[in-house]
């Protein structure tokens, strides 16, 4: 990029502008001291971060993620200077790490995001087959005792143990809903209901509880 490829005899005098890309990496290279790289990392950078980000949003199609990627590709650059060999122009070299390295990172995120994919559907499916299976079995169990309980009990009986344990109204509320002219009201049809009951265990998968009174 830049026409002057001659190695400055004094870095801290040499205006680091006017040295080439290549030669920039060949310094970088040998360097020992730390402000010496980070001024010639620093070049690099100011020449190279619009277009490096450039580049990785043509390939991953986002911009806050470009960004990111941008600067990922800078740390590989400035831990793989010693790897240049100055075979190709320093523009070549970057532009492949850049899209090594951004096409390696989508693989890996959309890897990622299969998996999670995959693992949520498998859950979900899990869930769901779970799900099925209890409303299955509950509407079994309720589909038999509703039968027993029919033909044990009066539809009345059968309705005031419904609306008391299921719905958790009062026996007052019930005698009052269900206009019971009876003298003890609902209270009368329960009594009669667990007389007619011979399983307890058929009474309590009902209402949950052992005493109805």
């Amino acid at each position: 990029m830049q026409a002057n490829c001659g190695v400055p005899g004094d870095l801290a005098s040499e205006d680091i502008r006017a040295v080439c890309d290549e030669e920039l990496m060949q310094l970088m290279a040998a360097a020992l001291d730390s402000r010496a790289i980070n001024r010639l990392f620093d070049e690099l950078f100011r020449r190279y971060n619009r277009q490096v980000a450039r580049w990785c949003y043509r390939l991953c199609k986002d911009t806050d993620r470009a960004s990111d990627l941008a600067q990922e590709v800078f740390m590989k650059v400035f831990c793989c200077a010693r790897t240049f060999r100055g075979d190709s122009h320093f523009s070549t070299w970057l532009f492949v790490i850049t899209r090594n390295h951004c096409l390696n990172r989508i693989k890996r995120h959309r890897r990622c995001r299969s998996q999670e994919v995959s693992d949520a559907s498998v859950h979900n499916i899990r869930a769901n087959d779970e799900d099925v299976l209890h409303v299955v079995e509950r509407e079994q169990l309720c589909r038999r005792t509703f039968e027993s309980l029919r033909s044990l009990l009066t539809p009345i009986e059968i309705r005031v143990l419904v609306l008391h344990h299921a719905h958790g109204m009062t026996l007052g509320d019930i005698t009052t809903r269900l206009a019971l002219s009876n003298l003890s009201g609902a209270k009368a049809h329960i009594v009669s209901a667990r007389r007619k009951l011979k399983s307890k265990t058929l009474l309590c998968s009902l209402t949950g509880q052992t005493n109805v009174a």
